[in-house]
C-alpha cells in the first residue's frame, strides 16, 4: 500500500513538473553557479563582524540574511550567469556540460536569468539602504559590482581576456565590495577593514590566476590572453604566488605593528604552511595537487580573515589577540 502511495506521489510530482521543465529549472540554477557564492558571504560576514555592531537580535539576523542573499545568489549569481552567456563558446570546449552548451537553457532564457537577478539585486540593495546604516552607498556598491560583472564578460571590454585585469576585477567585485557592504550595513567605515579587504582582493586575484591553468587549452584556442596562456604554467604560478604571498607578508607586519600580535603570528605560520603547498604544486602542477593546495590555502586565509574581523570588532577574547 505504501509503495503504491509513493509511486502515486512521484507520478503527481512528474505531472506537476515534467522532465524538461525540471531540467530547465536546474539549468537556470546552475547558471547562477551556487558553488561560487561562498567567497561573497564570507567577506560580508567578516565585514559585518568587524563593524562591532552585530547583536543577538532579530533585526541583526534579518539584515545579515538579506545581505547574504544580496552578495551571494544575486550579485555573484548575476556575474556567473552573464559570464556563462558570453562564455558559451569557451564552455563548449572546456565545460560542455554547462547549461547553455548542454541545451538546458536557451540564449533568451539566459538573458532573462541575469536580467531578473540583476534587477532583484538593485531592488534589494535599495531596501537595505533604507533599513540599515549604509545609506545610498550600498546601492552604489551593488551597481558597481554588477557593472564589473558585465565588463568582465561583455565585448568589446571583456576584462577576462586580460590575464591581470580580469582576476583583479573579480577580486574587487567578489571581495572588496562584499567586505565593505557587510561593514557599512552595520556600522561606520573603518580603515583596517579596507586594508584587510584589499589584502583579500590580491589573494583572490592570485587564486583566479591559478584557476586559469585548468582551462589553458580552451583559452588558447579562443584567444584569451590569460597569464598561463601568455607565460606558461610555471611562470603563471610564480605570478600567482606573488599576489598571494606578498600581501600576506604585509598583513602580518600590519597586524603586529597595530597591536594584533598573536593574529599576526598566526598569519606568519599560515603563510609558511602555504609555501610548502605552493612548492608541491609548482613541482607537480596537476589538478589533484591544485585542489589540495586550495583546501590548504583557502581554509587558512579564511581563518585569518575571521580572526582579524573579530579583533577589529572588539569581540572578547579576540580583541586581545
Amino acid at each position: 500500500m505504501r509503495q503504491s502511495e509513493s509511486l502515486s506521489k512521484n507520478s503527481r510530482a512528474q505531472t506537476i513538473l515534467p522532465k524538461n521543465v525540471r531540467s530547465t529549472l536546474r539549468g537556470h540554477i546552475d547558471l547562477l553557479d551556487p558553488v561560487t557564492w561562498v567567497s561573497g558571504p564570507q567577506g560580508f560576514i567578516s565585514g559585518a563582524l568587524a563593524s562591532g555592531a552585530m547583536l543577538w537580535d532579530w533585526q541583526t539576523f534579518w539584515l545579515a540574511f538579506v545581505g547574504l542573499v544580496l552578495v551571494g545568489p544575486l550579485t555573484i549569481g548575476f556575474s556567473q550567469s552573464i559570464n556563462d552567456f558570453f562564455d558559451r563558446d569557451v564552455d563548449a570546449i572546456n565545460e560542455p556540460t554547462r547549461p547553455i552548451p548542454a541545451g538546458l537553457v536557451t540564449l533568451r532564457g539566459a538573458i532573462l536569468n541575469f536580467s531578473l537577478v540583476g534587477a532583484l539585486a538593485i531592488l534589494l540593495s535599495v531596501g537595505l539602504a533604507l533599513t540599515s546604516k549604509s545609506g545610498p552607498i550600498l546601492v552604489i556598491m551593488t551597481v558597481l559590482g554588477l557593472l564589473l560583472g558585465v565588463l568582465y564578460s561583455m565585448p568589446p571590454v571583456e576584462f577576462k581576456r586580460n590575464g591581470l585585469i580580469g582576476p583583479l576585477s573579480v577580486g574587487f567585485g567578489y571581495t572588496l565590495l562584499t567586505w565593505l557592504s557587510g561593514l557599512l550595513i552595520f556600522g561606520p567605515f573603518k580603515t583596517e577593514v579596507l586594508i584587510t579587504a584589499l589584502v583579500n582582493v590580491s589573494i583572490s586575484a592570485g587564486l583566479l590566476i591559478l584557476n586559469d591553468i585548468k582551462s589553458i587549452e580552451g583559452d588558447r584556442k579562443l584567444g584569451l590572453h590569460t597569464l598561463p596562456v601568455n607565460y606558461g604554467v610555471h611562470n603563471a604560478l610564480k605570478i600567482s604566488y606573488a599576489f598571494i604571498d606578498s600581501v600576506q607578508i604585509f598583513f602580518a607586519i600590519y597586524l603586529i605593528t597595530t597591536g594584533h600580535f598573536w593574529i599576526g603570528l598566526i598569519q606568519v605560520v599560515a603563510l609558511l604552511v602555504q609555501l610548502k603547498a605552493q612548492r608541491d604544486l609548482y613541482t607537480t602542477p596537476t589538478h589533484s595537487q591544485y585542489k589540495k593546495y586550495l583546501l590548504t590555502g583557502n581554509g587558512l586565509i579564511t581563518v585569518i580573515s575571521l580572526l582579524a574581523a573579530l579583533s577589529f570588532g572588539g569581540y572578547t577574547p579576540f580583541n586581545s589577540l
